[in-house]
């Protein structure tokens, strides 16, 4: 990452939302943002593979266990092992709130490309990563980087450096440079 880069002034919850994937959200509308940004159909399947670590509350996949789309029946595109597992874990009502899941049920602590072949094996947790694997202007980046983790890491490297360049603000005029990053307004 490059260093030196400034902070916005402003730094709002309301203004979140609009800008972030979510759980659930299709690979059209995930094209889109990243579109939106300057970002590739590339850039958003490698930039994904930061699934390859890292952890998911259960409310943030819990649909997809018990009524995908809203149809009371869970993702036909989730491995049935996986499904029986998670249910263990996050119960359709009640249960902890802080119960988490890998989001790479293989691999769950090593940064690598296990992600992809998961997609494939339908193992993906959430469902916006899920998609992935099946939609034609995705599916050929998700077999790539699930058959080189050389690939993905020089095209997660390369996505990452243009993320840190999306609006990026200069001058005391428009940034700042916080000594303390947890003040919000």
């Amino acid at each position: 990452m490059k260093k030196g880069r400034w902070d916005g002034k402003i730094s709002t919850a309301s203004r979140v939302a609009s800008n972030i994937p979510r759980a659930n959200s299709t690979v059209d509308q995930l094209i889109k943002l990243f579109n939106s940004k300057g970002l590739t159909t590339r850039d958003l399947v490698a930039l994904s593979g930061a699934h390859t670590i890292g952890f998911a509350h259960c409310k943030n996949f819990v649909a997809r266990l018990y009524s995908y789309r809203g149809k009371g029946q869970p993702d036909p595109d989730m491995d049935p092992k996986l499904l029986h597992a998670l249910r263990m874990y996050c119960p359709n009502f009640g249960g902890n709130s802080d119960i988490v899941a890998p989001f790479d049920a293989t691999t769950p602590f090593l940064f690598d490309h296990a992600y992809y072949g998961n997609l494939q094996q339908k193992m993906g947790l959430l469902a916006s990563d899920q998609a992935l694997a099946f939609d034609p202007r995705t599916k050929p980046i998700v077999l790539e980087f699930a058959k080189d983790n050389r690939n993905f890491f020089q095209a997660f490297v390369a996505a990452m450096d243009k993320l840190s360049l999306i609006k990026v603000v200069r001058g005391a005029r428009h940034g700042e440079k916080r000594r303390d990053c947890s003040m919000h307004i």
